[in-house]
């Protein structure tokens, strides 16, 4: 709704809640990780009480989506992850609306030299698992490094 003209001007306009935090962040699978992030919650009111950043964030929907679903020129398509050649490491949620683990796995296996990590997550796994993502992201950094 937010890509559609004039729908997504309005809708741009109100000045989030608290709770409206909470259900966008429960859509994307992150319920029960945000409550115990009261800091961040706030910020993303500020944010959303912002016009810089709720137009900015608006233009960013607008470039990605169009009303009926992902632009096709955003979509990446498989040749290009074929074409990655940085060594890439991807983080999934277990539970990420926007794609399944088998999504992500599909998507990891096209990329050479790249691997996986799924977790018991949504669309945000280091909200909920900091010190893991901490862990995975050293590691990841050494082995490139040394390698």
């Amino acid at each position: 709704m937010m890509v559609t003209p004039l729908v997504g001007d309005l809708m741009a306009r109100v000045k989030p809640s608290r709770q409206m935090v909470v259900r966008f962040m429960a859509a994307m699978g992150e319920k029960d990780t945000i409550v115990h992030h009261p800091e961040l919650i706030e910020s993303l009111v500020a944010a959303g009480r912002d016009p810089i950043a709720s137009a900015t964030a608006l233009d960013e929907h607008r470039a990605l989506l169009s009303p009926l679903g992902f632009r096709s020129s955003m979509r990446v398509q498989p040749d290009d992850l074929r074409s990655l050649t940085a060594p890439t490491l991807v983080i999934w949620g277990d539970h990420d609306p926007t794609g399944t683990a088998e999504v992500a796995q599909r998507a990891t296996s096209l990329i050479p030299n790249a691997r996986l990590e799924v977790l018991p997550a949504g669309h945000v796994p280091w909200l909920g698992h900091a010190e893991r993502v901490a862990v995975l992201l050293s590691e990841f950094v050494r082995s490139v490094d040394e390698g």
